[in-house]
């Protein structure tokens, strides 16, 4: 009787153990198969995801007005969406190449108003002109024209090389005055004769007379040309535009309608000023041959020459020697009508050529 009652006590005990166990397995799947079907979204739900936070270009170290940004100097930061300011960069290839026109903290957003790349606007301390010069540059800004330009062939970026020309005379050299010179007889020796006037050069005759050769005509100037300035970068052609003043971007230009075209752009005016990049001493130069009235004439140079040129100054003694111009002789005979100048092949329409002295 007693090893019976054992028997079916042991019996309950593994029974409830096994229902239990087979409890608690139930529970567990239950749970595996619920946590699975939450995070599977159900036909035509949309999962929405809106972040906390956006990449935006910050400054990488303090940015100094008129500094170029480079890859060094900004950098790509996690910032809280709802505090990005309007117009914040979001690509560090957005901010490359363009110039600082405030001072900007490290850590700060870049915002496309803290930078330029466009030369004419205005910034609001001081000019994007300004931005654009090196350290050690100067702005220096001169008429051209346009066979001085060749041909306004020159545009911003461009480097350009300066050839002036200049008309020399002889002077005296203490009244810095044109010769020669004009006397007057103020106490000549007593028994003497005095010649006054225009004081030539004296010449004895094959008589023995003695006679003073004075000129028929003003002094010629010498003309000599020679290369100054080099490899100055063109900064704009022609005038510096106001803000007000800018054009519209193409893309909000009035599209043509069909059968009307649009306004004709005004004719180019014939001299325009020319912006040039350069040291101060040659700006100095440039600011010396314009106030000499020496004729100045740009040459553009080829893409990515930067060579400094030696050249030797032209006059007309370098022609004749250089290309074995001949003295033409002095004979019985001649052409009518006698030729007294040489007229500029632009001027007769001949192509090519100079132009006048721009004043």
């Amino acid at each position: 009787m007693r090893g019976g009652r054992v028997l079916v006590i042991v019996g309950i005990i593994v029974l409830v153990g096994a229902v239990a166990v087979g409890g608690l397995l139930w529970v567990r799947g239950r749970l595996s198969t619920d946590e699975s079907v939450s995070l599977t979204p159900e036909a035509g739900e949309v999962e929405q995801y809106i972040p906390l936070e956006s990449m935006v270009v910050v400054a990488a170290q303090d940015i100094r007005r008129g500094t170029s940004i480079t890859s060094d100097t900004v950098k790509l930061a996690p910032w809280p969406e709802e505090w990005v300011p309007d117009g914040t960069l979001a690509s560090i290839e957005e901010a490359l190449g363009g110039i600082a026109r405030v001072d900007i903290v490290r850590g700060m957003p870049i915002v496309e108003s803290m930078l330029t790349d466009k030369v004419g606007d205005l910034a609001a301390i001081g000019s994007d002109v300004a931005l654009q010069i090196p350290p050690g540059k100067v702005a220096y800004a001169l008429p051209v024209a346009r066979y001085s330009s060749v041909a306004w062939a020159i545009q911003p970026g461009d480097y350009v090389d300066v050839i002036i020309s200049l008309l020399v005379v002889e002077l005296d050299e203490e009244f810095q005055t044109i010769l020669p010179n004009s006397a007057t007889c103020v106490q000549p020796p007593e028994g003497e004769g005095c010649q006054s006037g225009v004081m030539g050069r004296l010449e004895v005759l094959p008589n023995g007379w003695v006679v003073n050769l004075v000129p028929v005509e003003d002094q010629r100037p010498r003309l000599v040309t020679q290369l100054t300035v080099q490899n100055a970068m063109v900064l704009r052609v022609g005038d510096w535009p106001h803000e007000e003043e800018m054009e519209p971007a193409e893309e909000e230009r009035p599209p043509e309608e069909e059968g009307v075209p649009l306004p004709t752009p005004p004719p180019r005016e014939p001299i325009q000023p020319l912006t040039l990049i350069v040291t101060p001493q040659d700006a100095m130069v440039l600011k010396y041959a314009q106030e000499v009235g020496a004729n100045i004439d740009m040459v553009l140079r080829s893409a990515g020459d930067t060579g400094p040129i030696t050249t030797d100054s032209i006059t007309l003694q370098y022609v004749f020697d250089r290309f074995n111009v001949e003295l033409p002789p002095k004979l019985p005979y001649g052409v009518t009508p006698p030729l007294q100048s040489v007229q500029s092949s632009a001027e007769s329409g001949g192509g090519g050529g100079g132009e006048p002295v721009e004043e």
